[in-house]
């Protein structure tokens, strides 16, 4: 049975917390799922963190599922969120396939959300909210990246919906948030205030105190951008970027091309930059991204 004819659509929950310890030591407490998607890795890094490792084992959504995950970081707790693969919205004739992620950072906490792509098939439609809820010292470095149709298969996101919401606030306050509610040819998509008719989209995120992010950050991202968009990877890849500063404590880039790996490659790089100011020290790739 394919995808996109299975009966039923599947409900999914998966409830983490993580509590830190003394010495610096990030603990796993509290780990519940219901249905088809769980914590398949809660790893021990030697500076204390937690990598912890989502999978949603079928692989992708299709419509009427419905995933709901649930990350809680209790007072000084550090983890690293991500994902073996990408997530797939295959197609649905009519109903839409939800996902909601809300994730919150007590007081001291620091959380590094770095999902995979999420790729939206023709004919998909989509209902995505990913919500991050900041302590005023909280920190966090993240990124979201979405993948309009299969390229490499000749298939282009020409008939669907797109309804997304990010948003990121400290001690309650919105600092950043992005709405998107198109369907599939909507100017919007190639609008250069949208996706400039690109296929690939991703927001990079740093939020800390105001001491932590400064100018000179700021201007270390959009060096890395300058040169990103200026270099030619020998495959005609195209990519425009920015970044910047709206508020004291928070750094936000937008990226936009139409090959997904440039781009990760790229939000990679800005993760690895930023780290040291916002959490303190450098760090290597986690090794599941090599798997």
């Amino acid at each position: 049975m394919t995808p996109a004819s299975r009966a039923a659509g599947w409900l999914a929950r998966l409830e983490l917390r993580f509590e830190g310890r003394a010495g610096g030591i990030t603990r796993l407490a509290h780990n519940r799922h219901e249905g088809p998607l769980r914590l398949i890795k809660a790893l021990p890094l030697p500076d204390g963190r937690v990598q912890a490792v989502i999978v949603h084992p079928p692989g992708g959504l299709v419509g009427g599922d419905r995933l709901e995950l649930d990350v809680e970081l209790g007072p000084d707790a550090r983890v690293l969120c991500t994902t073996p693969g990408a997530q797939k919205w295959y197609r649905s004739p009519a109903e839409a396939a939800v996902a909601r992620t809300r994730v919150r950072v007590a007081a001291g906490g620091a959380i590094e959300w770095l999902p995979q792509p999420a790729i939206v098939y023709d004919r998909a439609r989509v209902e995505q909210s990913i919500d991050f809820e900041l302590a005023a010292d909280a920190r966090m470095i993240g990124w979201e990246c979405l993948v309009l149709g299969r390229a490499a298969m000749g298939e282009r996101f020409a008939t669907g919906a797109l309804r997304q919401r990010l948003t990121l606030s400290v001690e309650g306050g919105a600092r950043w948030a992005e709405h998107t509610v198109a369907d599939a040819g909507d100017r919007l998509f190639a609008s250069p205030l949208g996706w400039g008719g690109r296929t690939v989209a991703c927001t990079v995120w740093a939020a800390a105190p105001a001491d932590a992010i400064d100018d000179d950050l700021r201007d270390a991202w959009r060096a890395l951008l300058d040169e990103a968009c200026a270099s030619d990877d020998g495959r005609g890849a195209r990519l425009d970027a920015g970044a910047t500063r709206p508020t004291p404590g928070l750094l936000g880039a937008r990226l936009r091309a139409d090959d997904s790996q440039v781009v990760m490659r790229i939000a990679q790089s800005l993760w690895a930059r930023a780290r040291p100011a916002v959490l303190g020290a450098a760090s290597a790739p986690p090794r599941i991204w090599a798997t």
